[in-house]
């Protein structure tokens, strides 16, 4: 498996050093899966920023020079495509935490929505129960498995393929939770957090990336969190954390 990183302002591309290693068994490892795409460039930031950095974050990417050029060497960056089993065994090595933050960025080849949200979310399933994962964390849609709607019409059936992918997650027998965003924004955060039933979902509704990312992180290790579906969108409320006590309270599947 290789990284890159930078040594003395250079980028280099060796194999995992030793001192990454250290870090990798020290700490509880997470993937993180579409780490420089719009949620989880985010994510990978809020990550880092926990304070005592209690995790070993793993990013992941299909391309870590281009991720270095443009994120700089904020993280861990893992070379892994979902569409190759077998990188992405290699990088769920030791991994006890995902989260999923992958999206179709395209109906045709690779980037579709069949490839990346199904037959990705599919082996990356797989290779997180080989390995062991203790929690599953996933962003999918507020809508997913919806058959008729428009998202599906302009992004080829990218709901119903959203709705497959969770269904996968459901029978692994993986510890799981299914994220679903209102209408994302990247607006500062400062508003209240809601999770509600996906069926509580209105069209109009937003969220915050900043705040996606939190409910994110938070929800890998809350044990009220484990097998719940939801969606998350921002109150008129001020910010609290008022809703790290509501997990208990949202559906399972």
């Amino acid at each position: 498996m290789e990284r890159r990183f930078f040594i003395g302002g250079t980028l280099s591309t060796i194999a995992l050093s030793a001192r990454a290693q250290d870090g990798a068994m020290a700490k509880p490892n997470v993937l993180l899966a579409g780490a420089t795409g719009n949620n989880g460039s985010v994510i990978l930031k809020a990550l880092q920023a926990l304070p005592g950095e209690p995790y070993y974050v793993k990013a992941m990417t299909r391309d870590s020079a281009a991720a270095v050029s443009k994120f700089g060497s904020i993280a861990n960056f893992y070379d892994a495509d979902v569409l190759k089993p077998d990188t992405v065994k290699k990088v769920m090595e030791n991994v006890s935490y995902v989260i999923d933050a992958k999206a179709a960025t395209g109906v045709l080849g690779d980037n579709r929505p069949e490839a990346v949200d199904l037959e990705g979310t599919k082996n990356m399933v797989a290779a997180a129960k080989a390995a062991g994962v203790k929690r599953y964390v996933i962003i999918t849609s507020s809508v997913s498995g919806q058959k008729d709607h428009f998202l599906n019409k302009i992004g080829r059936n990218v709901l119903i393929y959203k709705g497959l992918a969770e269904e996968e997650l459901y029978k692994s027998g993986i510890p799981y939770v299914v994220v679903g965003p209102t209408a994302m924004n990247d607006d500062p955060p400062g508003k209240e957090i809601k999770l509600i039933p996906r069926s509580q979902y209105v069209a109009g509704m937003k969220i915050t990336r900043a705040d996606t990312a939190a409910v994110c992180i938070e929800a890998m290790t809350n044990p009220a969190a484990a097998n719940r579906v939801f969606s998350i969108h921002n109150g008129e409320g001020p910010a609290s954390d008022a809703w790290k006590a509501s997990f208990a309270a949202l559906p399972a599947t």
